[in-house]
């Protein structure tokens, strides 16, 4: 199932209307950039290209929360709980994000515009499909062995894309941040996988081998 996009059924004549209506601003960014600028209650969306956010905690250590991509939203609202500090939104490849306060999304515009209710409607569709990530998050992350992580955050991309020929949307560097584990530990782990006949890899394309169904 397609993730749904800010600006689906809405046109570029009528995106260019909503920047001028909802006083929107665009800045551009290069990549490894951090995107420093977001204010409380300001919605920012990617125009084009890839960001992540990301997290390091008091020691140090690096986790991927979020990867966004083209014509998605983050914001601090999705990570207020956060302590700021900690929190980095990093520009995997040349950007453009445009900014949007947030109080001009929830208020009723004044033209009645038809396009304004299509971006709350999909604004709400990507919120509720971010409620359903973190929740595979949550589920990958609570996994007792990193063999159980590996195998839970397989399965689940294999039931999004009906595959059992996966391909990680991650480096396996990133992917160990990802899952909160050392990467050498990781790579071991993945290694007596493929001995054991579980799975068979190279770099980011895994094919399951073992029975789902028994996982």
């Amino acid at each position: 199932m397609s993730e749904t996009r800010i600006f689906d059924n809405i046109t570029n004549e009528e995106i260019n209307q909503m920047k001028n209506c909802f006083k929107a601003v665009s800045r551009k960014y290069i990549a490894d950039e951090t995107i420093n600028n977001i204010e409380e209650g300001s919605l920012g969306i990617v125009v084009s290209g890839v960001v992540e956010i990301i997290r390091f905690d008091f020691d140090g250590n690096r986790t991927i929360l979020e990867r966004i991509n083209e014509n998605g939203i983050f914001g601090k609202l999705f990570f207020s709980k956060i302590d700021e500090g900690d929190v980095q939104i990093i520009c995997l490849t040349d950007c453009e994000i445009m900014f949007i306060d947030y109080d001009h999304l929830t208020k009723q515009c004044h033209n009645a515009c038809s396009h304004h209710s299509t971006l709350i409607m999909n604004m709400l569709s990507i919120v509720s499909e971010k409620s359903i990530k973190l929740s595979n998050r949550v589920e990958v992350l609570s996994q007792r062995t990193l063999r159980k992580k590996l195998i839970t955050y397989f399965n689940m991309i294999a039931k999004e894309t009906g595959k059992k020929n996966i391909i990680i949307p991650f480096s396996l560097s990133n992917l160990s941040d990802y899952l909160c584990v050392d990467r050498s530990a990781m790579l071991r782990e993945m290694k007596k996988m493929r001995e054991e006949g579980l799975i068979d890899s190279h770099a980011k394309k895994v094919t399951i081998l073992y029975d789902q169904s028994m996982y």
